[in-house]
């Protein structure tokens, strides 16, 4: 029977290593990329690559132990080693929640003691190890670990919109798939009373967690990153200016999207509606300009009353267009925003900007398909 079921889901296991340490690195990358853009939130990519990497190997040690050593004393080491790892994955993620960017969203007490009782227990079952004891108190306090981040982060999903919910949603959803199938692949079939069932419980289990890690790399695959909390409560205004000639190619009100949405209208436009146009906003950017004399040195931001001003300008020192977002309080979610606006609205008219006449002639019209391609970047 062990034999028949060994040759099914060895593979399985296999398999599942493989792409544990594959999620791992692809994690790694995605915080890598992001954390260029200095949002906090997105270190919890980081405590993804430490949980699958540290699982992963934690998976190789319980099969270790479980199925290649003969000796009863090398297999138990292996097993309780497998054990403590998966455990120190789950303890990794929770020192990383204790930074600074998640203070808001988590019970800082409760974190860590669950962390230090972690650390208690690895220690124990490394060094201290009691048979008659078993292996009863890593699995209850790795178990309330496992259950704070799986907290956490449905926290974390009812807190942001779009592409990032969804994706965090279908991430979520592969993590149970994932830890239903480690807990009977790995916990029970260590338990005294069900060893009998031990090689049903590893053939189940194994095929349940690569279902849950290919859930997971779907929910994960070109993840936009997470941005700060409510940063689409703070845009007001947005224009695209042609800055040499002083004229407006585009703009955009999203206030008045609330406003159709039922929202309540930011008091930007109860302020200070219409005492701004864009060639004002021009006029200080000029200003600005004169006084840092380099392109490089151009101000990227202008405090203006209560709120802020944020400008994002060509690669080219000769460009002529001028991107400018007005909002309540200045966020780094804001101006990757911004940078995203510039970007996309460069590469869809890139052919239509380089002639003048056209711009000047239709300006009123040509760039009326932005929209679309806005409400998609805020996706």
């Amino acid at each position: 029977m062990l034999v028949n079921l060994r040759e099914v889901y060895l593979p399985a296991m296999i398999f599942s290593i493989i792409l544990d340490f594959q999620l791992a690195i692809y994690f790694l990358y995605l915080y890598s990329k992001r954390r260029k853009d200095e949002i906090g939130l997105n270190k919890f990519l980081l405590g993804f690559s430490n949980l699958f990497g540290i699982g992963a190997t934690s998976y190789l040690f319980l099969v270790i132990g479980s199925f290649y050593l003969n000796d009863s004393y090398l297999a138990e080491l292996f097993i309780n080693i497998g054990v403590a790892l998966l455990q120190g994955g789950i303890l990794a993620v929770l020192l990383i929640l204790l930074s600074k960017p998640f203070h808001t969203l988590i019970n800082l007490r409760l974190v860590r003691i669950i962390s230090i009782l972690s650390g208690i227990s690895i220690i124990y079952l490394l060094f201290f190890y009691v048979k008659p004891f078993g292996l009863i108190s890593n699995i209850l306090i790795g178990f309330i670990g496992g259950v704070y981040f799986l907290y956490f982060q449905i926290k974390l999903v009812k807190l942001t919109s779009g592409t990032v919910h969804s994706r965090l949603l279908i991430t979520l959803v592969g993590e149970f798939i994932f830890l239903i199938g480690m807990f009977l692949g790995s916990v029970l079939p260590n338990m005294l009373i069900l060893f009998d069932l031990k090689d049903i419980f590893y053939f189940i289990g194994s095929y349940v967690v690569n279902i849950g890690l290919v859930v997971i790399f779907y929910g994960t695959f070109k993840f936009p990153g997470v941005l700060e909390f409510n940063w689409k409560n703070s845009l007001q205004k947005l224009y695209v200016i042609d800055a040499r000639n002083l004229f407006e190619l585009y703009s955009y009100d999203f206030n008045k999207i609330r406003k159709l949405a039922g929202k309540p209208e930011s008091q930007f436009n109860n302020e200070v509606n219409n005492s701004i146009n864009s060639i004002g906003v021009v006029g200080i950017s000029d200003v600005f300009d004169e006084i840092t004399k380099t392109y490089q040195n151009r101000v990227k931001t202008i405090k203006y009353g209560k709120f802020n001003i944020l400008l994002e300008y060509e690669e080219d020192p000769n460009s002529q267009f001028l991107f400018v977002l007005f909002v309540d309080k200045n966020m780094k979610s804001l101006q990757l925003f911004l940078k995203k606006v510039k970007n996309q609205f460069l590469i869809s008219y890139k052919s239509m900007l380089a002639n003048y006449d056209i711009v000047d002639r239709f300006r009123e019209t040509l760039f009326s398909g932005f929209d679309v391609i806005l409400q998609q970047i805020l996706d």
